[in-house]
């Protein structure tokens, strides 16, 4: 759908939005605008004119390839946060979507998915079906040479989240930049529930750190070869971390050295692309502690990772 004249925009709509680590505090009005503004933003979105894309103003950066992945549940909406990545204020050179071929197999791919096509969207399919971990993992291998941005296939993005993103690259091109980071809580040396980890914790916007975790689907940038060749390992993905790839990239970074900056002290909350959202792996790891466990099995894979994380809080 392409839609005509649009009277408010995403980037107007973004105004009205509380930050996200206000969000247990909200009052009913404010939980009835924050309702209101998702179901407009999600109507912007899909009435975007498919010629905006086509904006020769816009400048576009060559070296970013922007990767995500999704599956037959949300293939009918996925398009809604592709669009959002089209429309951002800086054009990556690519916008891969991964998708599993056994998934896929007797699933036909929307038109207005496949409409996308045509204005700078590759559908790829790949051999594994890696979760999640498909978003980072075939982008990095394909194209080792260029930044890989991730994001989600359920969250319509904000038109300037790249933007923000190698905004804080310039100043840290060797670090992982994420628009979206919970910082990893610390108890007697040891770490805390995932459920303390918050989103908006003790590390400000443009400080490398250890202890904050990447939410990558809300926006991260990962630079050229930044991440150890036994990230890429699947039988060690399989083992440790299937369900939860941010925490699987989170290990993987420390071990190889590179910390994380945050592009922005505070987050707004971020707009689904789904009126009612479907269960997500996300939302199972926390409800029953999956995530828990994952870090305690990965730690104890990985010691030197929990060493580094008890030794990087001195710099907070």
């Amino acid at each position: 759908m392409t839609g005509g004249k649009q009277l408010v925009s995403i980037r107007f709509l973004d105004q009205f939005k509380l930050y996200e680590d206000q969000s247990g505090m909200m009052s009913y009005a404010e939980r009835v605008i924050r309702k209101a503004v998702n179901i407009l933003e999600r109507s912007c979105c899909n009435r975007l004119n498919l010629s905006a894309f086509e904006d020769g103003k816009k400048l576009r950066d060559d070296s970013i390839v922007v990767s995500m992945t999704t599956f037959p549940a949300r293939i009918s909406y996925v398009h809604l946060a592709i669009k959002s990545l089209l429309n951002q204020t800086v054009k990556p050179w690519k916008i891969i979507l991964w998708l599993a071929k056994e998934q896929f197999q007797d699933v036909e791919i929307p038109e207005q998915l496949r409409a996308l096509c045509a204005y700078g969207l590759e559908i790829r399919f790949c051999e594994e079906d890696l979760l999640a971990h498909k978003k980072y993992y075939y982008a990095m291998q394909n194209f080792p040479e260029q930044i890989i941005v991730t994001y989600d296939d359920d969250i319509i993005c904000p038109e300037d989240s790249l933007e923000k993103l190698l905004a804080m690259h310039r100043q840290y091109p060797d670090t992982i930049i994420c628009n979206r980071g919970r910082e990893i809580k610390m108890e007697n040396g040891f770490v805390a529930a995932y459920k303390d980890w918050k989103v908006s914790g003790r590390v400000p916007a443009g400080i490398p750190s250890y202890r904050v975790m990447a939410s990558t689907g809300a926006g991260t940038l990962y630079p050229p070869h930044c991440m150890p060749e036994e990230t890429f390992d699947i039988e060690k993905i399989r083992a440790l971390a299937l369900t939860a790839d941010d925490l699987w990239m989170k290990v993987m970074s420390i071990q190889g050295g590179v910390p994380v900056v945050k592009s922005q002290t505070r987050g707004k909350a971020l707009c689904i692309s789904k009126g009612k959202q479907d269960v997500t792996l996300a939302h199972q790891n926390v409800d029953q502690n999956l995530n828990d466990q994952v870090i305690k099995n990965l730690l104890a894979h990985y010691p030197q990772a929990l060493r580094a994380l008890q030794e990087d809080g001195g710099r907070i």
